[in-house]
């Protein structure tokens, strides 16, 4: 026993002699790191939380792309069971969301859209739609603290709002304009989209 106590402690020292606290510090952060991706729940934590880190704000669209009446004819189910029409919407500034809570990237651009819910919330439409059941994405929802609007998808979407990933996000203007199309987490809340979004509303 006492061999082998004096084996790892020999080996720990040789190591220790090697590296700065700085990087001992890494190595026990990244071995930290490794072993939390080996568990689902923490895994996906700990993804978001690297995406969140990574993230840039959104390009404007190059491309001109208006929306035409059949693209608002599709269906959203509230969560307290309510059925909607994206028709209902058409006229104002949409921030349309794609996204489900087993998705890293979408939980990691999460806040950022809370924050922007929190400051345009009042001036313009959010839709934050999932394929999940309500029960789910009420918890998932509760449990963070947001309170932007959630809904289900009914039915299949228009060629112009579909991805074939998730996040998916969409900022439509009130005549119908495809302002910003981003696939892929994206910091929603910086200056750039505010700007934007001031321009339109305004």
């Amino acid at each position: 026993m006492e061999k082998k106590k004096g084996f790892w402690s020999d080996q720990w020292n040789k190591y220790r002699r090697k590296k700065t606290i700085w990087g001992i510090a890494f190595d026990f952060i990244f071995t930290a790191l490794l072993i939390s991706m080996l568990f689902p729940t923490s895994r996906k934590i700990v993804s978001a939380t690297i995406i969140r880190y990574s993230m840039f704000q959104p390009r404007q669209t190059e491309d001109v792309i208006y929306l035409k009446d059949n693209d608002f004819n599709w269906y959203l189910t509230g969560m307290n069971g309510e059925r909607h029409t994206f028709s209902e919407f058409k006229g104002q500034p949409v921030f349309l969301n794609l996204w489900a809570t087993w998705c890293p990237p979408c939980l990691a651009e999460m806040p950022s859209i809370q924050r922007l819910y929190e400051e345009y919330g009042d001036k313009m439409v959010f839709v934050l739609a999932s394929n999940e059941e309500a029960d789910i994405l009420k918890k998932f929802v509760e449990s963070k603290g947001y309170t932007f609007p959630i809904y289900n998808l009914s039915g299949r979407l228009p060629d112009v709002l579909s991805s074939r990933s998730i996040p998916a996000s969409f900022l439509i203007s009130p005549e119908g304009k495809l302002l910003m199309k981003k696939q892929g987490a994206a910091k929603w809340d910086g200056n750039k989209v505010k700007q934007l979004l001031d321009e339109i509303i305004n």
